[in-house]
């Protein structure tokens, strides 16, 4: 059975989609079969893995609506893109911003129907990420519902913590309504960080005082870098882009800390 991570957080540009790449690409490294689900119409876990989005005719909105039509009749690898760096990917499109009117129309199990399709492959891999939607709709409710777990990633500026609430309470939401009673957080990763400034610092102290009683802050965190901008353009992960850089080493010792979190300090 695969352990399923669910990369989220309800406000865009928050790196979501580097970090559910380039986890992905470290579990791989560590040699883990690892799936991406590209959960977001944007397609941005797609192109950033060197896919045209636009032109897939099987995509994560094919699958759903098959588990919509109770259609299992389909091949596990079906519509499953493999990649040079070893991930497998499920791609999204455009196609998925209709998808939620469809499940909207259900009247029972319209929450799980992601769940029932990740159960359906789980043998096949390790560990299978979400690149979540930057919303809080039935959509990414899906992903919520399926996952173990949630990883939530967050820039070390104000305006990006306000947000961080409303997530945490739906996370409860979704416990407490039995959509998934054993969804855990992993933790918030700081992303896009520049720590030579005080402000990221006083962010720091703002989310421990407020947080780090009861969620994890990893120690890790994702330094700012043009390279982690442009390594999307390529269809590779940092790793690949630019492997001795500082976001590369930064997400290794993220993937270590996530691994082995026993081991560090």
């Amino acid at each position: 059975m695969s352990k399923i991570i669910a990369i989220a957080n309800q406000k865009g540009g928050v790196g979501k989609t580097t970090t559910a790449i380039n986890l992905g690409v470290g579990l791989v490294k560590n040699g883990s079969r690892v799936l991406l689900v590209d959960l977001d119409p944007q397609g941005n876990a797609t192109q950033g893995l060197g896919f045209d989005a636009d032109s897939l005719e099987i995509t994560v909105t094919t699958i759903m609506r098959k588990m919509i039509n109770k259609d299992y009749t389909f091949q596990r690898k079906y519509g499953i893109l493999p990649h040079p760096e070893g991930i497998d990917l499920l791609p999204a499109n455009i196609e998925l911003s209709v998808l939620e009117t469809e499940l909207i129309s259900l009247f029972f199990g319209r929450e799980k129907m992601l769940k029932t399709y990740l159960n359906m492959i789980s043998d096949e891999y390790d560990y299978i990420i979400i690149d979540c939607m930057p919303s809080l709709n039935l959509i990414a409710i899906n992903a919520l519902v399926a996952a173990d777990e949630v990883i939530i990633p967050i820039h070390a500026q104000y305006y990006s913590v306000r947000g961080l609430e409303q997530l945490l309470q739906t996370i409860g939401s979704i416990r407490s309504n039995g959509l998934n009673e054993t969804l855990k957080i992993a933790g918030i990763l700081y992303t896009c960080v520049n720590d030579r400034t005080t402000s990221f610092r006083n962010i720091q102290e703002i989310l421990k005082n407020a947080y780090s009683e009861n969620i994890k802050i990893f120690e890790s965190y994702i330094p700012r870098s043009v390279k982690a901008e442009e390594a999307p353009s390529y269809g590779q992960s940092i790793y690949k882009y630019d492997i001795s850089g500082k976001v590369s080493l930064a997400y290794c010792k993220f993937t270590d800390e996530y691994l082995f979190p026993n081991e560090r300090g």
